[in-house]
């Protein structure tokens, strides 16, 4: 089977939870199978890089004059692509190479993560021509794969007609468990992580609030923030707070770093308002760190009963949890053991298993 990804999601992210999705599923996939991945000519500046022994990254470079390239591109490259193809699954909802959903006659698998842009389209810059190209995407798309049944549920209270032609497949964690650390040496200096993008919605700006005023009642605490280096108003933000030295930063950490950071802290600290699943408290579980997250969106159906949940707009509630975890004992032992067993229930091995049977249905 020949599948095409556009490549455009590996263009403008350089490691999170979509790009390592089709990491996993094309490494994953069968032997015999061709995918391509269009848009991408440089894969080194990414921390997901997708392996397979039939893996092509068909690419067309503009040159001058650039109205004959084009038109080269247009009229000779995209359709010679286009004739090769069995299915078509890009990695976001606009594409490279100025194509649109409909030059392709094969079937388009479309994944759809979240409604981000729809539901907080103030706090997040440029949500209108997302939703522009999320709504058209969706309406094109023969077969449409959510990430979490909350997305499922989002997307078909907006487009009842797909009602049918959508599937629930769930992510996995990179990680194998992880054996215990001494706890001893996690509480001398508690340490509480964050992992991941810090946009609005992710509610850094109250994490920061939140933990500025823990420092008040625990001067030993401090937090680590894993991901893309600290924009000026963070840092502002973190100085004005006056929490400058207890906030460390790893900016873009390989699998080995980002484990160790987990490994190393009392608890992930996730208060996001909104996700389409959540693979940061997955992680967390499965190296026996306590995940502290939202109640909301799809994260209860990740954390079942393997961690804490809180309202993520409750500033009191999550002081309290974090002053309580850094002190030890009471239920987080339990909670990291239920942690363990949640974390079995989901593997990219799975993820790629659920993905093969949506192709070969649509293909046969």
């Amino acid at each position: 089977m020949r599948i095409l990804y556009d490549g455009r999601v590996f263009q403008f992210q350089k490691a999170g939870g979509v790009n390592r999705i089709y990491a996993e599923v094309i490494t994953g996939l069968p032997a015999d199978y061709h995918p391509l991945i269009t848009g991408v000519e440089d894969f080194g500046r990414g921390k997901n890089v997708p392996s397979h022994p039939h893996l092509e990254w068909p690419s067309f470079k503009l040159f001058r004059p650039s109205r004959f390239s084009v038109l080269l591109r247009d009229k000779w490259w995209k359709p010679r692509l286009l004739r090769q193809l069995d299915l078509f699954h890009p990695t976001y909802y606009d594409l490279t190479y100025g194509f649109s959903f409909s030059d392709f006659k094969c079937p388009t698998v479309l994944t759809v993560y979240d409604f981000i842009y729809a539901i907080y389209p103030k706090l997040i810059e440029g949500s209108e021509g997302v939703i522009r190209n999320q709504t058209e995407a969706i309406r094109k798309a023969d077969h449409i794969i959510c990430i979490s049944k909350a997305t499922e549920n989002n997307l078909l209270e907006r487009f009842p007609e797909k009602q049918g032609k959508t599937s629930v497949i769930y992510l996995g964690s990179s990680f194998e468990i992880q054996p215990p650390l001494a706890e001893q040496a996690i509480f001398e200096k508690p340490s509480f992580l964050f992992v991941g993008g810090r946009g609005g919605y992710k509610n850094f700006s109250f994490l920061l609030r939140v933990f500025a005023r823990a420092c008040e009642s625990n001067l030993r605490i401090r937090l680590q923030v894993a991901g893309a280096p600290l924009n000026t108003e963070e840092r502002w933000q973190i100085h004005l707070l006056g929490i400058s030295d207890r906030v460390d930063v790893t900016v873009y950490p390989d699998q080995q770093q980002l484990m160790s950071l987990y490994c190393s802290s009392v608890a992930l600290v996730y208060p996001s308002l909104h996700e389409g699943f959540g693979i940061p408290p997955l992680e967390a579980m499965a190296c026996r760190t306590l995940a502290i997250t939202s109640n909301t969106t799809s994260l209860p159906e990740v954390m079942g009963d393997g961690g804490i949940m809180l309202d993520p707009t409750r500033e009191v509630d999550w002081v309290e949890c974090i002053l309580k975890t850094a002190k030890g004992g009471g239920d987080r032992d339990l909670m990291i053991e239920r942690g363990l067993e949640r974390v079995r229930m989901f593997s990219w091995k799975k993820t790629v298993e659920q993905h093969l049977e949506v192709y070969r249905r649509l293909v046969s």
